[in-house]
C-alpha cells in the first residue's frame, strides 16, 4: 500500500467504513441463510482439505463488488479469492463463513467476518452472526459493541476474572492441539479452569469480547480468521495475541483474553524444552542431548551453526516462543569451560580453512591463557542471540540457568 495521506485514519474514514462493513455483513447474512441448513447444500474441498460452499464464495463476492463500488480504492484480502491491490492505505479482510464446518452441520455458532486494516493496523472489526441474528463490532477509538436482533446496541465489554479455576475456557478444534504436539498445554488449561468448552471459531472469540467467556485459544489462524477479532477484543478492553503475547493477526495463532488472566495463559502455552548438564561433558554429548531433546534424529548438522539453524525454526523444531531451561548449568559451566575448549579449538585449527586460521590461533592461545570465551558461553550466546534483545529476537527463545 502506498501513497498514505496520514499516519492514522479520520474519524470520518473510520465511521463511513465502519457503517458500510455493518450493512454489507447484514446483506451476505441474507445470502448466507438461503443455504443455511439446506439439505442439498453442495460442499466442495480447497486444496487444504477445507471445506467450502455456494455461500461461502457468494457471499465474499457480494461483499468484494459492493466494495467495488463505495471503496475502490482499497485493498482486499479474501478467504476465497485472489487479493486485490490498493492505494488508499485500508485494506479490507474477509471470511465470508468462519466456521464453514458449523454452517455445514447446521450448527448456528458460524459468522461472517469483516476486517480492515490501515497502514497494516487493524482498525475496524464486525462480526456478524447470521443465524443467531447478533453482531458485535468495534472501529478504534469507539469501543466495541454488541447488538442482538434489533435492539439497542449495548457496550461490549470483557469480564474482570483473574483466576484461572474460575474461568471458561473455549477452543476450536481439540484434535489440532495434539497435531502440533501441544496436547499438554491443552491438558493443563482444561485442568486449571472452570469450565472448558468447544464454542470455537469467531464465536468463542466474541464471547470473550462480550464477557461471557474469559479465554479463547486457536491453535492454528489465517489473517482473515483473525483481522475483525483483533480490534473488537481490543476495545472491548481484552487483549487479542498470538501465543507470544503479540498483538499480530499474522502468526498463526491466536488468544481472546481477560486482562487478568493473561500473564498465566501465555505462561502455559509457552513450551519448555529442558536439557540437564548431568547428561554431558563434551560439546559432541552437548549435540547428543540437543538431538534428544529437540530433534529426536541424528541428521540435524551437529555443529554450532546447525545448533543456531535448530533455534531459528529449522530441522523440525517447533513454532517460535518457547523456553530452553538448561538444568545443572553450574556443572556444564565446568565442564564445557577451558579444557574443552581448547579441545574443540585444536580440532579445528586442523580443519579450518587457511583464511581462519589466524582467528582460531588467537582463540586458542587465549583459552589456553584461561581467557576468552569457553564453549558454554558460546552456546549461552548463541541461545541469547534468539531471544529478547538479540539479533533473532523474533524467535522469542527465552533462555532458563538452573
Amino acid at each position: 500500500m502506498k501513497n498514505l495521506k496520514a499516519a492514522a485514519p479520520s474519524a470520518n474514514d473510520l465511521k463511513g467504513r465502519l457503517e458500510f462493513a455493518l450493512r454489507v455483513a447484514k446483506e451476505a447474512s441474507t445470502l448466507i441463510l438461503r443455504y443455511y441448513q439446506s439439505a442439498d447444500l453442495a460442499v466442495e474441498r480447497k486444496g487444504d482439505s477445507s471445506p467450502v460452499t455456494e455461500a461461502d464464495k457468494g457471499s465474499e463476492l457480494l461483499i468484494r463488488e459492493r466494495l467495488a463500488e463505495s471503496f475502490p480504492d482499497d485493498a482486499i484480502l479474501g478467504e476465497e479469492f485472489p487479493d486485490k491491490i490498493g492505494t488508499s492505505g485500508f485494506r479490507w479482510i474477509l471470511d465470508p463463513i468462519d466456521g464453514t464446518k458449523s454452517f455445514i452441520h447446521g450448527v448456528p455458532l458460524f459468522g461472517t467476518l469483516i476486517g480492515v486494516e490501515f497502514a497494516s493496523r487493524c482498525v475496524i472489526g464486525v462480526c456478524r452472526f447470521p443465524a443467531l441474528n447478533e453482531v458485535v463490532y468495534a472501529a478504534r477509538g469507539s469501543g466495541a459493541w454488541w447488538q442482538i436482533g434489533d435492539q439497542e446496541p449495548r457496550r461490549a465489554r470483557v469480564a474482570t476474572t483473574t483466576k484461572l479455576e474460575e474461568a471458561t475456557f473455549c477452543t476450536t478444534n481439540v484434535t489440532r492441539w495434539y497435531k502440533i504436539g501441544r496436547g499438554d498445554a491443552l491438558d493443563t488449561l482444561l485442568d486449571s479452569v472452570q469450565l472448558g468448552r468447544g464454542w470455537g471459531d469467531c464465536f468463542g472469540h466474541m464471547l470473550i469480547a462480550t464477557g461471557r467467556a474469559e479465554l479463547m485459544i486457536d491453535p492454528a489462524m489465517n489473517p482473515w480468521d483473525a483481522a475483525a477479532l483483533l480490534p473488537i477484543v481490543e476495545e472491548a478492553g481484552g487483549h487479542f495475541v498470538d501465543w507470544n503475547g503479540e498483538a499480530t493477526i499474522y502468526n498463526g495463532n491466536g488468544l481472546s483474553v481477560v486482562p487478568g488472566l493473561k500473564d498465566a495463559v501465555l505462561k502455559i502455552l509457552k513450551r519448555t524444552f529442558e536439557i540437564d548438564g548431568d547428561n554431558f561433558e563434551t560439546l559432541e554429548e552437548f549435540y547428543d542431548e540437543v538431538g534428544r531433546v529437540f530433534v529426536q534424529h541424528p541428521n540435524w548438522g551437529r555443529n554450532l551453526d546447525a545448533f543456531n539453524d535448530l533455534l531459528r525454526n529449522e530441522y523440525g523444531k517447533p513454532m517460535k516462543g518457547y523456553t530452553i531451561h538448561w538444568k545443572n548449568s553450574a556443572k556444564s559451566r565446568r565442564q564445557l569451560g577451558f579444557p574443552e575448549t581448547i579441545r574443540q579449538l585444536e580440532a579445528q585449527l586442523k580443519q579450518c580453512h587457511a583464511s581462519n586460521r589466524k582467528g582460531v590461533q588467537q582463540d586458542l592461545k587465549q583459552a589456553q591463557a584461561g581467557q576468552g570465551t569457553t564453549v558454554f558461553d558460546w552456546l549461552v550466546a548463541i541461545i541469547k542471540d534468539h531471544g529478547l534483545g538479540g539479533e533473532e529476537a523474533d524467535d522469542c527463545v527465552e533462555l532458563i540457568l538452573e
